[in-house]
C-alpha cells in the first residue's frame, strides 16, 4: 500500500510547527515516531493534505526532574523513557509500561507524545497517565493550555487537541509517600496489542492499610 499525496514540512522549532498547524488546521497531521500514523497513511485511513514532521524539534525531547514531579517532552522516545534513571527511581510504572510497547525497534522510534495523541485504548501509556493523574500541555500559536490526562482522551483514537494544537509536554506529579505501583497486561504474544491492561497505584497509611 502507498499513502495518498501530501505536502511535507519538517520544522526544527516548536514555534515553526505551531505556525504550520495554525496555517493548515485540520488539513494537517503531525508525524512524530510514525509507528501509528504511517500504517494509517498506507492503508489510506488518514488522508492529510500536509504532513508536519516534528522529529527535528529536539527541544521537545527531554526528561526533567521537578520539585513536584517529572516533566517529559512529548518527543521523548519510548526507549529513552524506559531507560531514564529518574523515571525508574520516581515513576517505575512508566518504565514497566514502556517495556511492553511493541518491540525494541518500535520503542526506539515511538514517542510518548505520539503514543498519547493517538489515544489507542489498547496502548499502555494512556492508562498509566490517567492513573498517575498526569497533566498534558497543548500548545498553539497564541498560547498554551493544560489538560488532566483523564480529560485529554475523549474516545477511541480521539483526543481533546484542536487542529492547530500540538502536545508538547507531560507533567507527572510525584507519587505520595508509601505508594507502590504496577502495570500488568495480557497479550497473545509479546509485542502484540494487549487484550487487557491494568495500571494500579496503592498508598499505605502508617498502619499498613491501603488508603488509595
Amino acid at each position: 500500500m502507498k499513502p495518498p499525496r501530501f505536502e511535507y514540512a519538517a520544522p526544527q522549532k516548536t514555534d515553526e510547527a505551531l505556525a504550520l498547524l495554525a496555517q493548515h488546521g485540520d488539513r494537517a497531521r503531525v508525524l512524530a515516531g510514525g509507528q501509528s500514523l504511517i500504517p494509517l497513511l498506507n492503508f489510506r485511513l488518514a488522508r492529510p493534505e500536509v504532513l508536519v514532521d516534528v522529529n527535528r524539534v529536539s527541544e521537545l525531547a527531554y526528561v526533567r526532574a521537578l520539585e513536584s514531579g517529572v516533566a517529559i517532552g512529548a518527543l521523548t522516545r519510548q526507549h529513552a523513557l524506559e531507560r531514564a534513571d529518574i523515571i525508574r527511581a520516581r515513576l517505575p510504572i512508566i518504565a514497566e509500561a514502556c517495556r511492553l510497547i511493541g518491540h525494541l525497534p518500535i520503542r526506539h522510534r515511538g514517542t510518548i507524545g505520539g503514543n498519547l495523541a493517538h489515544a489507542d485504548p489498547a496502548s499502555e501509556l494512556p492508562a498509566v497517565m490517567v492513573a498517575l493523574e498526569a497533566e498534558l500541555t497543548a500548545a498553539r500559536r497564541d498560547g498554551r493550555r493544560t489538560l488532566p490526562a483523564a480529560e485529554f482522551f475523549t474516545g477511541i483514537l480521539t483526543n481533546a487537541l484542536g487542529p492547530d494544537e500540538l502536545l508538547t509536554e507531560i507533567r507527572v506529579p510525584a507519587l505520595p509517600p508509601r505508594t507502590g505501583s504496577a502495570f500488568v497486561e495480557i497479550a497473545r504474544r509479546a509485542g502484540d496489542y494487549a487484550l487487557v491492561g491494568v495500571a494500579a497505584l496503592v498508598t499505605l497509611d502508617d498502619a499498613g492499610r491501603a488508603t488509595a
